[in-house]
């Protein structure tokens, strides 16, 4: 990878190279030097994709698979370093507000047509529309003016500075997608590794290679097949049957008997993401700190982790993973003291506790289970917790969008830069589905992002998560590890610190 900036931007793109550090590398030290192509790959995923449009995606599982159908202008490396994708090289104005980017040339979307400059800026125009529907739409709003410079040259001008701005062009939200093709959502149409078959709900999602992708000898593998098995159980006899290759989402409690298990293996790196037991701020009685402190006090993080991951995580204390170089640890700000907290619900005139509902996803054992826990830990409180777990669809609908909820237990992915990883709790976002409202938050996140001063913005987003963990907006639980299981013959697959699977360097042995 090469790409060329001038020192007085290096600021806005330094991020990348200090979560270098912080990164897991490759996950299979032992990757043959000499890749065999060819074959199979099939994929067990706990949830359906909520589409494949990645313009109108919220779902990780979505951008799990996308990110071998679509291209994005640069991407993440394991490391978290910023490399060549669709766009070979770029250059950065001095003042940080243009960007030129440099494309592939013959890069074509799959159905044969140019993925160039043009194309790049008709789904970037896309992208912005606000018909379009982006969720993540205010992360490039930055973005003032897209200047097509020759056939394979696009210039990207930003109304105002935006430290963020490169690393958010890593993240699946802004793939380079033909602007009329007829339904992305059903019939996806990139530039990536691999090209769409068949997407039967419920059922499996099958790839297979494009044989015109023209980066190296990518991909090794002929096909790849996501299979849609919600059951942990269910997973992990497919594995030992060998009738799947890789399990993504491994239940820590079997990792022993998959590790011991010939022909088996267990894959395993800290995660860039958080789980958490999300609180509905804007209905009662959690509308009260009070309250929402003495959840805080409640919860022992530790047990869950030990008990819903058999310690595969980490625990936290507000929404940012130890793995970034903004964490601040806050893990001591509430500690476990149900005495205390059923001092804050006296105060708050519940005395005798409440009844509240938890709702889980479907799709994610990890967080049913610590859901459980969580019900358990209430009692001490007087809080009686009546479990609900819902369908993966439902909980998008209700639960996220419609926000119609008290209480779930639910993950978020990491991000490159800390704003997109924080600014889902700014009052009028889309994505504040606790009804966090806080003015101050919001002033300090917009001081945030146009930062360019480094030792300043990691001042404002200690102060933001401080804000955060002292406003109680959620119980912060663990920063899970990623855990999978895999057959010996499967070499080649990295980690990332985002939540992708990119299949193009993955390979079986015979």
């Amino acid at each position: 990878m090469s790409y060329r900036m001038t020192a007085a931007i290096l600021a806005a793109t330094l991020l990348a190279s200090l979560l270098a550090g912080c990164r897991p590398g490759p996950a299979l030290p032992h990757a043959d030097p000499s890749p065999v192509r060819g074959g199979t790959l099939v994929v067990a995923v706990p949830a359906d994709p909520a589409g494949l449009d990645p313009h109108k995606a919220v779902a990780a599982a979505t951008f799990q698979i996308t990110r071998n159908l679509y291209e994005t202008l640069v991407q993440v490396d394991p490391n978290g370093e910023l490399e060549s994708a669709l766009a070979l090289e770029w250059e950065v104005s001095p003042d940080g507000l243009a960007y030129t980017f440099y494309l592939r040339p013959g890069a074509r979307f799959h159905d044969g047509r140019a993925a160039d400059a043009a194309a790049v800026k008709a789904s970037f125009e896309r992208l912005l529309d606000p018909a379009t529907g982006h969720p993540r739409r205010k992360d490039y709003a930055v973005i003032g003016e897209l200047v097509i410079a020759g056939e394979h040259t696009l210039v990207i001008r930003l109304a105002e500075y935006s430290a963020a701005f490169l690393s958010n062009l890593a993240m699946g939200w802004a793939a380079v997608v033909p602007v009329d093709a007829a339904d992305l959502f059903n019939q996806p149409v990139g530039s990536g590794p691999f090209r769409f078959v068949e997407w039967r709900p419920q059922q499996h999602v099958k790839l297979a290679r494009f044989e015109e992708y023209g980066v190296d000898e990518l991909p090794y593998l002929d096909e790849v097949v996501f299979q849609i098995i919600p059951d942990g159980a269910v997973q992990l006899r497919h594995l030992q049957a060998g009738q799947v290759d890789v399990i993504t989402v491994l239940p820590p409690e079997t990792a022993d008997q998959v590790r011991s298990t010939p022909g088996l293996k267990v894959l395993s790196a800290p995660m860039n993401a958080v789980q958490l037991l999300a609180i509905n701020n804007a209905r009662p009685p959690f509308d009260d700190l009070r309250v929402r402190r003495a959840l805080s006090h409640l919860v022992d993080r530790q047990a869950v982790v030990d008990g819903a991951v058999w310690g595969y995580g980490t625990v936290i204390g507000s929404h940012m993973p130890p793995v970034s170089p903004y964490y601040e640890d806050l893990t001591g700000a509430y500690e476990h003291d149900p005495a205390r907290a059923r001092q804050l619900l006296g105060e708050a005139g519940y005395p005798d506790g409440f009844e509240v509902t938890i709702h889980l996803p479907d799709a994610y054992e990890l967080h049913r289970r610590a859901g459980e826990i969580i019900a358990d830990q209430l009692r001490a409180g007087g809080i009686r917790a009546r479990l609900e777990v819902v369908e993966w669809g439902r909980w998008l609908k209700e639960i996220y969008e419609q926000r119609q909820y008290h209480l779930t237990v639910i993950g978020h992915t990491g991000r490159l830069d800390p704003d997109p990883f924080l600014n889902r709790y700014v009052s009028k976002s889309r994505e504040n589905y606790m009804n966090y409202d806080n003015p101050v938050y919001d002033q300090l996140i917009a001081e945030a992002a146009a930062c360019t001063d480094l030792a300043r913005r990691h001042q404002l987003y200690s102060l933001l998560q401080k804000t955060l963990t002292g406003d109680a907006v959620a119980v912060w639980l663990q920063a899970p590890h990623h855990v999978m299981g895999a057959a010996e013959t499967v070499r080649g697959w990295r980690f990332f610190p985002i939540d992708v699977y990119d299949l193009s360097t993955v390979h079986k042995t015979r």
